[in-house]
């Protein structure tokens, strides 16, 4: 049968052969020369020069070239282009690589140029290339699924076979071996990569069906997507544990709510958990810039979409498990609590809490997380819109319209470099029933919105006051009583609080500002979220209003008074 179609392919190939081309003398027969690997497309798309591909002497004996007939085809041997070699002998048992390029411009890893002669490899559709000795096919080889600045090489798994390369299910993409900038591939050497056989994977050296992954083997336990140590483009993550023994083979890492594909971790080696193991997918496989995570594979979508942001693990159409979430905090991760690994609980986002530990810090800025460990419990964690008020879990209060009022801030504080610890505000609630501080935005100037993320409820009574500073320890904030919460953006120009999207109030900081020391007051009989808004209605603060042991004036967590 082969026979017979490579008779077929031999008549096709002798269109463009010269008319007075040497003959081809050497005693070849069929797989004498076998057809290893190939180079159709290079990186960059500027082929010319850099499309080669490899031929291994299958014999005992040097072969003589001279007159060998190659031939570049489509598969079905339609639009050949063919090349009649010049003298040449290649030893038993070696690799002979041939380019497109003329013999004096070859590259350092081509032995032989054939110029322009067989026109463009195909880079789609598949092609096959041909070798013939007078009347004898050689070998021919087809390809496809060419991948640019990748070969397609024959499996290593096999020797050189002249049967067997005719099976595209023998052949690979190299992505391992990198013999030239952004090229991969093996020219002149053996090659380096197993075909993917669908169901089974080499486990150290001997093949064996994989396990494949049910729903319930492998469960998604924490999620990364704001980290602050580096960027999200290399620093995103997600973490999975397996329930049993799995091969990931074949597994896809994909988001429900995008149009793109999965990305399905494809190897001819197991990608193999053992139970209760942890691996961890990064955007970034480079431990360097990733924040020194040690990862298992990579991938490109974003952990931190606009909206309805979620990860999941598929095998082929069957969803093995997939986490959504609301919100995540800055710099920490997602955890999901060990007594709730399973793929029911962590569809439940009030079983996951914010990471604590730390894993990475670069410049003073840490990540935490347990990347590849096991998570630490949650403890009393309160279902998403709710907080803990003494023990008990109750839904958070948010302030009305109108009942939150920006009420007094120190933008300088006292003395030489003390603005990035002593700065603080105030938020007055001017209803008859108390709000919570939990999940309210604020905002200095044009930065990002930072949210008051808390466990426990964070309540201001009906004509209290709550207090924002740097930092909550007095020693270091002024003096200052107790802090609900902190900030980490400087008070120069603007000041403003939400409610998820929703403005609740914004101050517009005066030009030019008060002395250091002197805090701005919003007048008693003007607070509201309308009246500060002019700032006639701030006064400041007096010398009789200091606190603390700075030398900072103003009422923090009381009642303004206007002198």
């Amino acid at each position: 049968m082969r026979f017979a179609v490579l008779i077929v392919i031999a008549a096709a190939a002798c269109g463009p052969v010269p008319k007075h081309a040497p003959p081809c003398n050497a005693d070849l027969n069929p797989g004498d020369l076998v057809i290893t690997e190939i180079f159709a497309d290079s990186a960059d798309g500027a082929d010319a020069g850099k499309e080669w591909f490899e031929v291994y002497n299958n014999t005992s004996d040097p072969v003589e070239l001279e007159g060998l007939v190659i031939t570049s085809s489509r598969p079905d041997g339609s639009s050949p282009e063919a090349h009649v070699m010049r003298e040449l002998v290649v030893a038993p048992g070696q690799y002979l690589t041939l380019g497109n390029s003329a013999q004096n411009d070859v590259q350092e890893y081509v032995d032989y140029g054939y110029g322009d002669d067989l026109g463009s490899l195909y880079n789609t559709g598949g092609g096959m290339i041909a070798l013939q000795c007078g009347d004898t096919m050689v070998d021919s080889a087809q390809y496809d699924d060419v991948v640019p600045g990748h070969s397609r090489e024959f499996t290593d798994a096999q020797a050189p076979d002249a049967t067997l390369n005719d099976d595209l299910a023998n052949w690979c993409e190299d992505d391992e071996t990198e013999f030239a900038n952004n090229a991969y591939g093996t020219p002149g050497t053996d090659n380096a990569g197993q075909p993917v056989v669908v169901g089974a994977c080499d486990d150290n050296g001997m093949m064996r069906q994989t396990e494949a992954p049910a729903i319930g083997d492998v469960v998604i336990t924490e999620i990364m997507p704001n980290p602050n140590a580096v960027s999200a483009t290399v620093g995103q993550w997600f973490e999975v544990e397996a329930l049993n023994d799995v091969d990931l083979n074949g597994v896809g890492l994909d988001r429900a709510n995008d149009s793109e594909p999965p990305e399905v971790l494809m190897s001819g080696d197991c990608i193999h958990m053992a139970a209760n193991s942890f691996a961890v997918f990064a955007r970034s496989a480079d431990s360097t810039a990733n924040g020194g995570l040690d990862t298992l594979a990579t991938f490109s979508f974003s952990l931190a979409p606009a909206s309805n942001p979620d990860v999941q693990l598929v095998y082929g159409n069957v969803v093995l498990d997939q986490v959504t979430w609301t919100s995540a905090p800055s710099g920490a991760s997602l955890q999901l609590d060990p007594s709730k690994t399973d793929p029911a609980s962590n569809d439940d986002p009030s079983n996951f809490c914010p990471g604590t530990q730390i894993y990475d810090t670069i410049g003073g800025i840490s990540d935490l997380g347990t990347p590849g460990a096991m998570n630490d419990p949650c403890s009393n964690t309160p279902p998403a819109g709710e907080c803990d008020d003494n023990g008990m879990m109750r839904p958070i209060v948010s302030p009305a319209m109108g009942q939150l009022v920006i009420s007094e801030m120190l933008p300088n504080a006292a003395g030489t470099g003390t603005d990035p610890t002593q700065e603080w505000f105030e938020l007055a609630n001017t209803g008859s029933t108390a709000f919570d501080l939990n999940e309210l935005g604020y905002q200095g100037n044009a930065q990002a919105i930072s949210v008051l993320h808390a466990d426990d409820c964070k309540s201001v009574p009906a004509g209290g006051f709550a207090l924002f500073a740097h930092s909550t320890d007095p020693t270091v904030n002024g003096g200052l009583p107790p802090v609900d919460a902190t900030f980490t953006f400087a008070l120069s120009t603007k000041l403003s609080v939400y409610n998820g999207t929703t403005l609740l109030d914004t101050v517009t900081l005066v030009t030019p500002q008060p002395k250091d020391g002197v805090s701005r007051q919003v007048k008693p009989t003007e607070l509201t979220t309308t009246d500060n808004d002019d700032p006639a209605n701030f006064c400041d603060a007096v010398p009789a209003q200091q606190y603390g042991s700075a030398a900072n004036y103003g009422t923090p967590k009381a009642a303004n008074v206007c002198m």
